[in-house]
């Protein structure tokens, strides 16, 4: 591995470290705000894969399980009910995925902020995201869950 790459990761991890000894509120929120960043990048993807602007969210899920399926991904969104569940087997975070960045539990936050944000984007209302296990937690899949 390069030097620049080595050095971000060890620099990230140390930063992740900080973060995870602040108040849960305070964690939460700063990993959210980075997550905000990526969420215009799923939505891009999404509208390429589908050929067409992400209108709902039957167009997201759709366009997000397709990316997924295409990069050999494990796991998808699937709607139950007045929910959406993604259940993943793999963390889907590109930074951790190239390796720029080590798998840590505050990374977590980051992928709510990100679904979060998108989902409130495309459906036009304030959306939680329930983080029902993770793989940065110990879990074996990514588990979350979505009140419509």
């Amino acid at each position: 591995m390069e030097i620049p790459i080595k050095k971000n990761r060890s620099w990230m991890a140390r930063v992740h470290q900080g973060i995870d000894h602040l108040d849960l509120d305070v964690k939460c929120a700063i990993m959210k705000l980075a997550g905000q960043a990526c969420a215009s990048d799923i939505l891009l993807l999404c509208e390429k894969n589908l050929g067409k602007k992400v209108r709902t969210v039957e167009d997201l899920i759709t366009g997000w399980n397709n990316i997924r399926e295409r990069m050999d991904l494990h796991g998808r969104w699937e709607k139950e009910g007045n929910a959406l569940r993604g259940v993943f087997s793999e963390c889907g975070c590109p930074l951790i995925r190239s390796g720029l960045v080590e798998l840590h539990p505050v990374q977590c936050y980051c992928s709510q902020g990100m679904m979060e944000t998108i989902f409130s984007q495309v459906s036009g209302k304030r959306i939680e995201v329930e983080i029902k296990r993770s793989i940065g937690r110990g879990d074996d899949v990514c588990d979350f869950l979505i009140k419509l």
